[in-house]
């Protein structure tokens, strides 16, 4: 998607408008609580929220939904990948009154994969740039990335689409100025209003990948409408949250974290794509975590009662002189490792006074006893993990090495 700067101004007039409307509209009912209780299924619940109609000439939104119904395999990994995502997004769209349609922008935008790669150096579920992420407060440093946090990106993508909405007074032109910029939109909509054109999404003349993005969209939501009719069988996804937030107020270790929870660290990844290194790192002001919802509560009762440190690495500060490979080897570490969780490009020096993060030995590690795994022939650390029942982030703090394995090197691995 594409944010022009010079709209931050009015975008934060805007929100603090819509944070007073807001105040007022928290004494009615809960939207989300009867919707929960009237559906069982999260579909039901999102078509009965739609409310763009299709265009009058609907062969490009057959011909669209072809490519989908004739791949029915990477249109349910599609929806597979947004069944963690869709509940969270359906409620904000729900309570700010949106159409529904909103929530399936992602799948439009990054198939519903958070950590997806693109060439045009755009981030999350919602595809920001960076500059427009920085434009909307999505924090973005060596630590973490807010276009990828799911909380984070989707209030800021709804905030700016409800902004484009009471600037156009249309979801369909408001939809489109979030894909190609609000510029060009009111550009040529202020062409034909000059003209005594008409003003109508279809008969404005916007570029034609604008209106495809659109029709896009439309065909996906034709698709959940009828998707009998177009011989797809939608997987059922309960009405009911997927994951619930845990605030975290100091530095941890992401393999710690899933250790307590008990989750992969796929599943972490999916759920906190934002994170670049293997620790989260708390700088201003606490990070929220995402858990699935049935593992929030042990995950907070194990964490009370965790003795050991919660960070196993600490900050150093470069001395006169130092190279990396000077730290790393008085560390027990690799440089490729240092350069890996500090963010420092292979070329890179280290200047008088920086402060990176090395290793620290933790107490369990020491006091807990281990097993010594001597690397054969086609082993691999997903292999060894998998034998031993840990994750390859795990195994390498513990050996404070990186990907690379020799045979008949020697790895300990500590036992739970």
């Amino acid at each position: 998607m594409i944010f022009n700067k010079k709209i931050y101004l009015a975008l934060l007039i805007f929100l603090g408008f819509y944070v007073a409307t807001s105040l007022n509209a928290s004494a009615t009912p809960s939207i989300q609580d009867k919707s929960q209780q009237q559906y069982s299924n999260l579909w039901d619940r999102i078509r009965n929220g739609f409310a763009l109609a299709l265009p009058p000439d609907s062969r490009i939104i057959r011909k669209i939904e072809q490519s989908y119904t004739q791949n029915p395999v990477a249109f349910d990994r599609m929806l597979a990948d947004g069944e963690r995502y869709l509940f969270y997004i359906v409620e904000e769209v729900e309570q700010r009154g949106m159409p529904m349609e909103i929530a399936l922008i992602p799948f439009i935008e990054s198939a519903y994969n958070p950590l997806i790669k693109s060439n045009s150096q755009t981030a999350g579920l919602w595809q920001f740039i960076p500059q427009t992420g920085k434009n909307l407060g999505l924090v973005q440093n060596v630590w973490h990335d807010d276009r990828r946090d799911v909380i984070a990106s989707t209030q800021a993508a709804l905030d700016y689409l409800q902004y484009l909405y009471s600037k156009f007074g249309n979801w369909k032109l408001a939809i489109a100025a979030y894909n190609v910029g609000e510029g060009v939109v009111a550009k040529v909509l202020a062409k034909n209003t000059h003209r005594g054109k008409s003003i109508d999404f279809y008969e404005l003349g916007l570029p034609s990948e604008v209106r495809y993005y659109l029709y896009k969209l439309l065909a996906v939501k034709d698709i959940v409408v009828n998707a009998k009719k177009n011989r797809l069988q939608l997987r059922s996804i309960p009405n009911r949250p997927y994951f619930d937030q845990v605030l975290i107020h100091d530095h941890i270790d992401i393999s710690l974290v899933t250790r307590l929870a008990n989750i992969s660290p796929n599943e972490f990844s999916a759920l906190n794509p934002a994170y670049n290194r293997y620790v989260i790192k708390v700088l201003d002001q606490p990070r929220t975590l995402l858990l699935p919802a049935d593992k929030k509560e042990n995950f907070l009762k194990n964490l009370e009662t965790y003795q050991d440190p919660r960070f196993s690495w600490r900050f150093y500060q470069v001395k006169k002189g130092e190279k990396i490979n000077d730290i790393a080897a008085r560390h027990g570490t690799t440089v490729r490792q240092l350069q890996t969780i500090n963010g420092i490009t292979r070329n890179k020096n280290l200047v008088l006074g920086q402060k990176i993060l090395v290793p620290i030995e933790t107490a369990y590690t020491s006091r807990q006893q281990a097993d010594v795994h001597i690397v054969k022939k086609g082993d691999t650390l997903y292999h060894i993990a998998k034998r031993y029942g840990t994750t390859i982030d795990q195994i390498k703090l513990w050996n404070k090495s990186d990907e690379n394995l020799s045979i008949g090197q020697k790895l300990m691995i500590v036992k739970s």
